[in-house]
């Protein structure tokens, strides 16, 4: 019995020992590993006789996370100039496709197709390349004669008034941007030329070569589309003789008037992502470019111009990329010829269509243009006894037509031939 009055008090200190590592184990498991850490990283205290720190136990619960917040610390230039790399890797790419036509030459014969209905229409002008200019980004079209508000002050070669009208199937065939410096710009005088300016004034085209004020005049039209901006200037060689009035010469813009030339170029190469010239020049019926034209050529290539498309000689030329002397580089179209007319000639009825599509890489503020494609297609005016003026291409042309063609008798291998001979064969461009 001795031995065994020792053992309860054994079996109830150990029962308290027990007691005290369970509440020890169950404090300590409730608390985040963080919270230790946090723990450990306290810095020491040196510690004195005098002074015993007491120990502070963590909390029992985990503090609550609070949501990140966006630091307001400057961003770093490193940081600056990865997201500028990163800009630059992924470049902007976009897209825009013109096309263009040639002289739209209203003689007697064409005003008299559409003016037996009521109210006078020209639709029909038109009405064969209407898919070429609604797939286009940009259609253009170079107005040769200038429009007239009185049906009684219409007229023919050699000084021509063309009939609203045909401003009116322009536009509603969907034409974007009218070319109106040429050389048959003065033949009404200087009313008719604010009175085509009127006319266009209410309608959703960019008016080019001609101008109402100094204002105007002085400030290139530049347009964009598709992210890309295009400045657009047009000059003729003259105006058959006519002057300007003093203190107007500011309405039509002449390549012989250099220094503004020259200056409309420096605006676009500054304010835009590429240079178009549509100049008016040349000489009548040559299927060649003239010295002359040449040198205009170089000249505004070598200041900046990327495209140019002239009119003037009412036949095709050729078309090149060419490179000035200085190195600068352009696609230059030197006459497209007629789009519609009543002169009855092979060559004058041959006219082309070009069809451009440059394309705009941009990274950061550095943006690139390049001309991607490009070709000219040739068209071909035609009339039947008791039929409309039209103009097809000459693709969908046939014989059987060209046979009835009132203009020019002609069959179509004569026209490829000699649409071949004035520009050469699609494999002599390089695209």
């Amino acid at each position: 019995m001795k031995q065994t009055k020792w053992i309860y008090p054994l079996i109830a200190f150990a029962v308290v020992v027990l007691s005290l590592t369970a509440c020890a184990l169950l404090l300590f498991s409730r608390v985040s590993p963080k919270a230790l850490a946090a723990a450990w990283k306290q810095p020491k205290q040196e510690v004195s006789a005098e002074t015993v720190p007491t120990p502070t136990l963590p909390p029992l619960t985990e503090p609550e996370t609070e949501a990140p917040t966006e630091s307001t610390e400057p961003r770093s230039a490193f940081a600056e100039i990865a997201d500028d790399i990163a800009a630059q890797m992924e470049p902007t790419v976009s897209t825009v496709s013109l096309m263009a036509v040639g002289d739209n030459l209203i003689h007697n014969m064409v005003y008299n197709s559409g003016m037996y209905v009521e109210p006078w229409n020209y639709d029909h002008l038109y009405k064969e390349i209407l898919p070429d200019i609604e797939a286009a980004d940009v259609a253009i079209i170079n107005q040769e004669t200038i429009f007239v508000s009185d049906h009684a002050n219409i007229s023919n070669y050699p000084v021509f008034g063309t009939p609203r009208e045909v401003g009116d199937a322009v536009y509603k065939a969907g034409f974007d941007v009218i070319l109106q410096a040429t050389n048959h710009t003065m033949d009404k005088g200087i009313d008719n030329v604010y009175d085509a300016l009127d006319f266009w004034g209410d309608k959703d085209v960019t008016v080019l070569g001609i101008h109402k004020s100094a204002e105007d005049a002085a400030t290139p039209k530049i347009i964009e589309v598709n992210g890309v901006k295009l400045g657009l200037l047009n000059y003729t060689y003259g105006l058959n003789g006519f002057v300007l009035p003093a203190g107007q010469e500011y309405a039509i813009d002449l390549l012989d008037n250099e220094q503004k030339l020259m200056a409309d170029i420096a605006y676009c190469e500054e304010h835009a992502d590429v240079t178009i010239g549509f100049w008016h020049m040349g000489v009548e019926y040559m299927t060649v470019p003239t010295d002359d034209a040449k040198r205009v050529v170089e000249k505004t290539v070598a200041a900046g111009c990327d495209l140019l498309i002239c009119c003037h000689p009412h036949v095709l030329q050729p078309y090149e990329m060419y490179t000035a002397q200085n190195g600068n580089k352009a696609l230059v179209y030197y006459s497209l010829g007629n789009y519609i007319s009543a002169m009855d000639r092979l060559d004058s009825l041959l006219g082309g269509m070009a069809k451009v599509t440059l394309q705009l890489t941009a990274r950061g503020n550095d943006r690139k243009v390049e001309i991607i494609d490009y070709s000219l297609e040739p068209l071909i005016t035609h009339v039947n006894y008791g039929t409309n003026f039209t103009t097809y291409h000459l693709e969908d042309y046939s014989d059987y037509l060209g046979a009835y063609n009132v203009l020019c008798p002609v069959t179509t291998s004569a026209l490829w031939n000699r649409f071949y001979e004035i520009v050469g064969h699609p494999e002599d461009q390089v695209n």
